[in-house]
């Protein structure tokens, strides 16, 4: 049974533009597994941590409460689907669910989607 829904949306640039203003803000949003996965890609690391907000974004609306950014850590599978992994209390607002979550980006955008599935 779905218990919730929540989808996000960033343009890329404004991600640029708070990592460039503010160095800490990584550190901040992403946990050192994420921020180690977005920042190998060098071509254009911003369009995956751009991703990442929009994920985090949109499973708080999913779940319908604020989440601490570093309980929440989405990272990619063996088949690059991402996958959500909560931890403390974060985990707690969640309970028995499963979160479910789809990134996609252009060159300018990053979106997400979330579900919080909850098993009968």
């Amino acid at each position: 049974m779905i218990r919730g829904v929540g989808i996000d949306l960033v343009e890329i640039a404004r991600i640029e533009r708070v990592c460039a203003r503010q160095p800490r803000f990584l550190e901040r949003i992403l946990t050192p597994a994420e921020r180690d996965y977005c920042l190998c890609h060098r071509a254009n690391p911003a369009q995956h941590i751009a991703g990442r907000w929009c994920a985090k974004e949109a499973i708080a609306k999913a779940v319908g409460r604020p989440l601490r950014w570093h309980e929440v850590e989405i990272l990619p599978d063996s088949h690059g689907k991402p996958v959500v992994h909560l931890h403390g209390t974060s985990a707690q607002a969640v309970g028995e669910g499963e979160l479910l979550v789809s990134i996609t980006h252009t060159r300018t955008l990053a979106q997400a989607i979330a579900l919080w599935v909850v098993r009968l």
